[in-house]
């Protein structure tokens, strides 16, 4: 029987092309199948099917730093539609080493920045956070 050798949440490495930020949460890779059913000839069964998939979009979040935020704030205003891949690879647990196949994110898309929350009674450490559509995925 083999034996399970699992990775903390921390062992992974999100890189976007042009995004040079050290992302501290991703939200994951959620791949979904359209379900429907139908009842059997006689009615007294009902079955399901399932259809298309897509893949939820996903969500990436960093500690806000002026330099850093900036920079992706910029991208955000410039954006035109292209399309980006994010790659998550996982990794030793310092974090030096690849540790697995990286998966590949295509066709995603930005399609939502926040930025700049504030409360004053609150110690928490500012965020920024970028949404993205996916449109696949693949692991290699």
């Amino acid at each position: 029987m083999p034996i399970l050798v699992p990775i903390p949440k921390s062992a992974f490495i999100v890189t976007i092309s042009g995004m040079e930020t050290i992302w501290t949460t991703f939200s994951g890779i959620s791949d979904t199948a359209e379900s429907g059913q139908y009842a059997n000839a006689t009615g007294n069964r009902i079955y399901k099917v399932v259809g298309p998939r897509s893949v939820d979009d996903v969500t990436l979040s960093a500690p806000y730093d002026p330099a850093l935020a900036s920079a992706i704030e910029q991208i955000w205003l410039n954006y035109n539609c292209e399309f980006i891949t994010i790659t998550i690879q996982p990794t030793t647990c310092n974090g030096t080493n690849n540790n697995g196949s990286a998966y590949t994110l295509n066709g995603c898309q930005l399609q939502q920045l926040t930025v700049a929350e504030m409360d004053r009674e609150s110690g928490d450490v500012g965020t920024i956070e970028l949404v993205f559509t996916v449109n696949s995925w693949t692991r290699a």
